[in-house]
Formats: C-alpha cells, sequence, structure tokens
C-alpha cells in the first residue's frame, strides 16, 4: 500500500508541475500582441548595442525599415519596445485613433523620483491626474494672453543672457574667451 501511494506520488508530481509549466507558457503566448517586425534584439539590452554603433540613430532606423521594406517597425530598447513609423496613414492612426493606449508612459523609479511622484505634466502616467493637467496647461499656461503677458521677461531674459555672455568673453581683454554655456545658462 505504502510503495503504490509512492508510485502514485512520484508520477502524479511531476505530471502536475508540467502541466502547469505548459498552462502558464501558453497563457503567456496569448496574451502577447503581435508586434511589427525589427531587428533581431539581444536578451538583456535589445537593439542597444546597434544604435550605439550606428549614429545617428533616427538614420540606422529609417534605412533598417528601407531594408526590411516596411512602414512599421518595432526597435527594441531595454525592456521597451519602440515602435517607428514613416507612413503618414499610420501615423494618424496612432496619434488619433489610438492615442490612450500609445499615451501612456512607462512608470519607472527614475521619473518618480524626480517628478516627486508624477507631479509635473510631462512624466505623469496617462490617467484622470494627467488629463487635469494637461487642462490646466492649455486654458492657463499655453493661451496667447498668457505668452504675450509673459513676452517681455522672455526678451530682458535673452537680454541678460548675451550681455553675460559678452562680457565673459571680454573678460580676458584680448577679443575672445571659452565660456561655460552651462554656467552661463544657470
Amino acid at each position: 500500500m505504502a510503495m503504490a501511494n509512492s508510485l502514485t506520488l512520484h508520477f502524479l508530481l511531476p505530471t502536475l508541475f508540467f502541466s502547469f509549466f505548459f498552462l502558464l507558457l501558453k497563457h503567456k503566448k496569448q496574451k502577447s500582441p503581435p508586434l511589427p517586425p525589427g531587428p533581431t534584439p539581444w536578451p538583456p539590452v535589445g537593439n542597444l548595442p546597434h544604435m550605439f554603433f550606428n549614429k545617428p540613430a533616427f538614420r540606422w532606423i529609417i534605412a533598417l525599415m528601407k531594408h526590411m521594406n516596411t512602414d512599421i517597425a518595432c526597435i527594441r530598447l531595454g525592456r521597451v519596445q519602440v515602435i517607428a513609423v514613416t507612413c503618414p496613414d499610420i501615423a494618424r492612426e496612432f496619434l488619433r485613433r489610438q492615442d490612450a493606449i500609445f499615451a501612456s508612459r512607462p512608470r519607472t523609479m527614475g521619473t518618480e523620483y524626480s517628478s516627486r511622484g508624477f507631479l509635473n505634466v510631462t512624466s505623469s502616467p496617462l490617467g484622470e491626474q494627467w488629463k487635469k493637467m494637461r487642462r490646466v496647461v492649455a486654458s492657463e499656461l499655453m493661451t496667447r494672453s498668457r505668452l504675450n503677458w509673459l513676452a517681455p521677461k522672455r526678451v530682458e531674459e535673452a537680454d541678460n543672457l548675451v550681455c553675460y555672455l559678452y562680457k565673459q568673453c571680454r573678460r580676458d581683454g584680448c577679443g575672445g574667451a571659452v565660456v561655460d554655456v552651462r554656467e552661463a545658462a544657470r
């Protein structure tokens, strides 16, 4: 009796394990959507080495799409998949009809900390908070009257920057100098 239970256990346990593993793989394969064609990515880094060695990256992407004879391509950059489009009709589909799907940004720890918990409109994920912030920016900050009201301040700051750069160039007395633009822009 004990041997029969042991034999059943040795047969049943691996069978359950493999069937569970097979169902998990089958379920995972069904979830992933079909992606456009693209270059074969390296497992951990994707196509980042290709982009690093073929600069500028946009020319490499366009040449790749011409070589593959396609208007849409999927390029993997690390864990993120980037969809490149050259056809205006496909781009219109992306930007008008499927905007809510493709507008969300990946939630990373870096963007969360740099935006102090997604408190700015540029890095917050798509949702109700983003829609509210976009509405405020569009109606209050990016209006013609607000831009006209701030135009003298922009001109004044541009004049200050040019004056500062001029003084930095003249400080050596020889008519020219090296200026750290990063320091000037602060």
